[in-house]
């Protein structure tokens, strides 16, 4: 059984649902722009995205704590501020999914690695300024930074695990199913 999406006219907001073509150009008859793809298809794709980008932003913030204890602080920086982009980027999408999302399941997991990521987010931005501070001598101002990422990190814990994006897509399909 061939399934619907939906998308939505980027300029008049008008909805289309289109069957087979899993990624076609949608144009609106009505104001001419491309329609995006939205709903659930959607929020399944930006969670799977943000995914993607959290986990990356994960080993290098392992990475940089590694470096950090190598004492290579410029290089712990880099990394740092790369985790940083990305953990933010993951947040963008994960806030997508959520907005998107037209099951409670979904919704709630996007929600919880949102709130996971920002504090990781919080955190690589700290760390980044505890190497800052460190590389300068200003001890007292790296350490305040390093607690301040502890803090946030420890937040990143009550969270719990991101789920992987089959992990999520069970978890919905169970519940649809439940409630049939």
């Amino acid at each position: 059984m061939e399934s619907a999406q939906t998308y939505r006219c980027d300029g008049c907001g008008s909805e289309y649902r289109v069957l087979g073509d899993p990624q076609p150009k949608v144009v609106c008859r009505n104001c001419d722009r491309e329609a995006t793809l939205c709903g659930t298809a959607a929020a399944q794709r930006a969670y799977h995205v943000g995914y993607t980008r959290y986990r990356e932003a994960r080993r290098q913030l392992s990475d940089a704590l590694s470096t950090v204890e190598d004492g290579e602080m410029t290089l712990a920086r880099g990394s740092f501020d790369n985790a940083a982009t990305d953990f933010e980027a993951s947040v963008e999408e994960f806030t997508t999914a959520v907005r998107e999302a037209e099951d409670d399941t979904l919704a709630d997991q996007a929600e919880q690695a949102r709130k996971k990521a920002t504090c990781l987010w919080q955190a690589a931005e700290w760390l980044s300024g505890m190497t800052f501070a460190s590389e300068q001598g200003e001890t007292d101002q790296a350490t305040t930074y390093r607690q301040d990422a502890e803090n946030r990190l420890q937040a990143a814990r009550e969270y719990g695990t991101v789920p992987r994006p089959d992990e999520v897509l069970q978890t919905a399909e169970v519940e649809i199913q439940s409630e049939a």
